[in-house]
């Protein structure tokens, strides 16, 4: 029988899909694993490193966290996030000191709680996951989303961390050493806005997620992941239009070196068509439906540029 520790990234089949349960941040949804996403994953759990996602905005890096969740704490597991923002301090994502509620306390007097520090410390989504990791249990999965949003400071502030697997408040001296405890998964996403710093990417291993160049090769790799999302109810004519007018239009931004989209707005435009047309009775109807709507929709779904024209569609039978 394997243990707690064994990497269960090697049992996971490429082309399965793994079911996302809801949480607080996201929608059900499904993912649809790529044998590159497996390795990546293998050799990170194994090497106990970050993995650092690289790709364009909606091409599926945060899902591919909430997936590996899924995979090390059973169906209903979601990963610990946190979402990088420009006004990111360095430390927060270990531990954030409440300078507001001990002033309003010296304020009121209670010196007593004002001299110990630690009522007014909050730790931080890394410094959860670290101290929840444990040999016999299942180790945590951790979000840090769209680091590149953040300045220099962010990712160097957990090069310590990342190097010896331990964690020190040098304002409290609590601490979480190393002491034998597997470092939670670690997954990382950026979408280039920012290069980071040498020394933090040399710690991460690092899996590129942007789409395939080439038209026949991207319609495929948008249908593929879209067969991942049990609740899309789309004829596959219809995806296959769907996946071609992304394509069109993204060529078209680029040329123009617009805004381009992707697999966000492809599976953002299917569930519309999905709603949209939820009360056809027989499947042709709804066809007929969903490929009238897609003619009409979706420019507004794949058209983001400010100088691209929009083209009106004509009005669904």
């Amino acid at each position: 029988m394997p243990t707690a520790r064994a990497n269960p990234f090697i049992d996971v089949v490429p082309g399965s899909s793994t079911v996302l349960p809801s949480s607080d941040r996201f929608g059900r949804s499904g993912h649809r694993w790529d044998g590159r996403e497996i390795d990546a994953l293998i050799a990170a759990f194994a090497a106990q490193r970050p993995l650092l996602v690289r790709g364009e905005a909606g091409s599926g890096k945060s899902q591919l966290a909430r997936a590996a969740a899924v995979v090390l704490g059973g169906e209903d597991a979601s990963p610990l996030c946190e979402v990088i923002h420009p006004r990111f301090e360095a430390l927060d994502l270990l531990y954030r000191f409440d300078a507001v509620a001990r002033l309003a306390d010296a304020q009121a007097q209670d010196l007593a709680r004002v001299a110990d520090l630690g009522n007014y410390m909050r730790h931080g989504v890394l410094w959860h996951a670290m101290a929840r990791s444990r040999p016999e249990a299942p180790r945590p999965v951790v979000l840090i989303d769209e680091i590149d949003k953040a300045d220099a400071d962010v990712p160097n502030a957990l090069l310590d961390v990342l190097g010896n697997r331990a964690l020190t408040n040098t304002l409290t001296g609590e601490s979480i050493p190393a002491d034998g405890r597997p470092m939670p998964l670690l997954i990382i996403t950026t979408n280039e806005e920012r290069e980071l710093p040498p020394a933090f990417v040399r710690r991460c291993l690092v899996l590129n997620l942007n789409p395939p160049k080439g038209r026949e090769p991207f319609i495929e790799w948008l249908t593929v992941r879209a067969q991942a999302h049990d609740d899309l109810a789309v004829d596959s004519e219809v995806t296959a239009k769907a996946a071609d007018k992304v394509w069109t239009d993204r060529s078209a931004a680029a040329r123009l070196g617009q805004q381009t989209v992707g697999l966000a707005e492809f599976i953002d435009l299917l569930s519309a068509l999905t709603d949209i047309t939820r009360q056809e009775r027989t499947a042709a109807k709804r066809k007929k439906a969903q490929l009238a709507w897609l003619d009409r929709l979706s420019t507004y779904f794949l058209v983001k540029g400010a100088d691209m024209p929009q083209s009106a569609g004509g009005r669904p039978v």
